[in-house]
């Protein structure tokens, strides 16, 4: 009797208040909110950009500068894996701080030839030298690779060189954090000659996309429509609705060899 009193318990249906698939619609529109294409018009080069997909292009930029509508392809879970990344740069700002160790935190990345703007992390002081710090999150399986391997994401890797040359510091710490159980790692960044090489090169392209925009030259297309740089990118459908061929060709920004 007693089994057969927990059987009817357990299979009685809940009553249903609220429709489960439209109130998760309503949550994915809500992280969504303030994403709707706008206009946009950039005065300096962002490091975090530079470094990845459509920032190697010389074309976005031509865009960027001179003003477009830019468009947000990123879907609700991405909205609220980047509010999580930066919810844990926080928090991890704050451990360093009341660590003892950390000097100085959003620090402006500021430089005018070629014009760049950006934020690194923090500043820390450690065994009295000071070092710039880019905090990075993963999830588990790509932070037991790099755990393993030791080495960083080329993007990441550059976007710390950035912050080095502008800030003038020999050295930089990238800073990982498990998304699974907090796991920490750090891998130590030192300026040798290949770093110098690839991130002066870097300038003098930031310097001559910049001219071309003030000269008010066009960079013809150099990527195809299904590239993963253009895959994403802010203003693929203004470039590709119009003509392919510009006035000067501007070949992609180089990235550091893997």
């Amino acid at each position: 009797m007693v089994n057969n009193l927990i059987g009817q318990v357990m299979t009685v249906k809940k009553p249903s208040f609220v429709q489960e698939a439209d109130m998760i619609e309503a949550i994915e529109k809500g992280y969504l909110v303030g994403r709707e294409p706008k206009f946009r018009k950039k005065k300096t080069f962002s490091p975090s950009t530079l470094v990845w997909g459509n920032g190697s292009c010389a074309r976005y930029w031509h865009y960027a500068f001179n003003g477009a509508e830019f468009s947000d392809d990123a879907d609700a879970y991405a909205v609220a894996n980047m509010t999580n990344g930066t919810l844990s740069h926080e928090r991890m700002q704050k451990a360093m701080l009341d660590g003892g160790f950390l000097t100085d935190d959003e620090v402006e990345v500021v430089n005018d030839d070629p014009p760049i703007f950006g934020y690194a992390d923090g500043l820390v002081e450690w065994d009295g030298e000071e070092m710039v710090v880019e905090i990075k999150t993963m999830r588990d399986e790509a932070f037991q690779y790099r755990k393993k391997s030791r080495k960083p994401p080329t993007y990441h890797l550059e976007q710390i060189l950035y912050y080095m040359k502008v800030l003038k510091l020999a050295k930089g710490l990238l800073i990982y954090e498990g998304k699974n159980g907090h796991e920490l790692m750090i891998i130590p960044v030192e300026i040798n000659d290949e770093y110098i090489e690839w991130v002066n090169q870097s300038f003098d392209w930031m310097r001559r996309v910049r001219k071309a925009y003030e000269d008010d030259k066009k960079p013809t297309r150099t990527y195809r429509s299904n590239s993963k740089v253009c895959k994403g990118c802010p203003v693929k459908d203004l470039c590709f609705s119009e003509d392919k061929e510009g006035d000067i060709r501007i070949e992609p920004l180089e990235h550091l060899a893997k």
